[in-house]
């Protein structure tokens, strides 16, 4: 079975086994339900209580009481079995869908091809990388992702001044 990406483990939280999450989903809350099974490290853990937490979220594991039982866990990656995917809607996509698309520009010319997205408070933003090995940051907002094909594997964007300094 294929599993999925859905974030990190930035750090702990205090010293009751919390650990602070750098999550890459759009459904955090169904992610980090209790009761819901995710994969770190190899390991199938088991949410026993989780909450958003300014950019992020804390979660703890059940039959993971303090700090000591979560270190091991930083800078881990956080992953679902594809089968617990949710319905999308026409038009939506998941981000472990878009990672390794090619990004092209209005006329059709190649910029590179996404290699990462991350939440800010306001909008998503995807890592682009280049050709030439440089990343630039573009925003997920209308006035820059113009097109998410998913059948043809790219993306078209309109490049505004100031994101790509070359």
């Amino acid at each position: 079975m294929k599993e999925l990406r859905i974030g990190r483990v930035i750090n702990t939280h205090g010293i009751a086994g919390e650990l602070k999450i750098d999550f890459n989903t759009d459904f955090p809350e169904q992610r980090f339900a209790k009761n819901s099974e995710l994969l770190i490290a190899g390991e199938k853990l088991v949410v026993q209580s989780s909450r958003p937490f300014k950019q992020f979220w804390l979660v703890k594991f059940s039959d993971h009481e303090n700090i000591n039982l979560v270190e091991k866990y930083k800078g881990e990656d956080i992953f679902i079995n594809e089968r617990k995917e949710p319905r999308l809607s026409e038009g939506e996509f998941l981000v472990s869908q878009i990672i390794g698309l090619k990004v092209i520009d209005e006329k059709g010319n190649s910029i590179g091809e996404i290699a990462d997205s991350f939440h800010t408070g306001a909008n998503d933003v995807w890592t682009i990388k280049k050709s030439n090995g440089k990343e630039i940051l573009i925003p997920y907002i209308d006035q820059v992702v113009k097109k998410v094909d998913l059948q043809t594997s790219t993306v078209t964007i309109e490049l505004l001044e100031g994101l790509d300094e070359d």
